[in-house]
Order: C-alpha cells, then sequence, then structure tokens
C-alpha cells in the first residue's frame, strides 16, 4: 500500500520537478521575492515587503534577450531592464545590470532555483542605501 502511495505521488510531482538545467540561463525564468530588506547608511535594516519598495513581486527572465521584466505595484504597465552581464559560477547563474544611477545583481542556485538579489543606490536625500531580496525562480512554461 505503502509502496503504491509512493510511486503515485512520484508520478504526480514528475511534472513539477526542475533540474538544474532549468536555472542555467538555458531557460527563461519566473521569479518571485519572498522577503526583503531595506538598509540605510548607519540604522540596521529593516523588513520591507516589494509593494513598499516599489518593486514588482513577479519578475520575468529573458535570458535570450537579456532582460529583466515585471509590473510595479499599482501599475498595468510592464517595465523592463538590461541585464548587461550573466555569468555562470560554482552551480549558480549571476545576473548583473545598471540603471537610473542604481546597480543590481541577481544569483540563482542552478540546482534548486533559489535566488538572492541585491540593488545599490542612493536615496532620494542622497543617503547610501541598499536592498536585499530573497525569493524563488520556476522555469517560465
Amino acid at each position: 500500500m505503502r509502496a503504491g502511495l509512493w510511486i503515485l505521488c512520484s508520478v504526480l510531482l514528475l511534472p513539477f520537478a526542475s533540474s538544474a538545467a532549468d536555472f542555467d540561463g538555458s531557460k527563461n525564468l519566473l521569479c518571485t521575492t519572498i522577503d526583503a530588506a531595506e538598509c540605510l547608511i548607519g540604522p540596521s535594516c529593516v523588513s520591507v515587503t516589494p509593494e513598499e519598495i516599489n518593486l514588482p513581486q513577479f519578475i520575468f527572465v529573458d535570458f535570450k534577450g537579456k532582460n529583466l521584466s515585471g509590473r510595479r505595484p499599482g501599475s498595468s504597465t510592464e517595465e523592463t531592464t538590461k541585464v548587461q552581464n550573466i555569468q555562470k559560477v560554482d552551480g549558480r547563474t549571476i545576473l548583473q545590470g545598471a540603471e537610473r544611477g542604481r546597480g543590481w545583481s541577481i544569483v540563482i542556485e542552478q540546482d534548486s532555483g533559489k535566488m538572492a538579489g541585491s540593488v545599490a543606490a542612493f536615496s532620494e536625500d542622497q543617503k547610501r542605501m541598499g536592498v536585499v531580496l530573497l525569493g524563488s525562480c520556476t522555469p517560465d512554461p
């Protein structure tokens, strides 16, 4: 009985299984931010939601077109930013770019799709700041 249940569960979950090839830059990805922190010079970092810092909750990664896209909270317009550098290092796919005086980086584990990202910038009052994002990616169907 247990063996039959195990086989049934394995077959049902098979379509959802991912392989390292899914996260190595050969397939487009849909990523979501699960946790975020905003850090200003001086005080410690504070936990925030992507919406609180005006970042899209879902980010589409187009490896062939070398861009990221998503919709900011409350917007119906999709925004796109160019990926200027893609590297594969130690089982991770690393994406980097710069836009509007900000630098950003995303690291995706090739075996799990787990994601960590950061944005370095200056706030409106010219204070140094950083944002750290943690999330997960899945192959885009």
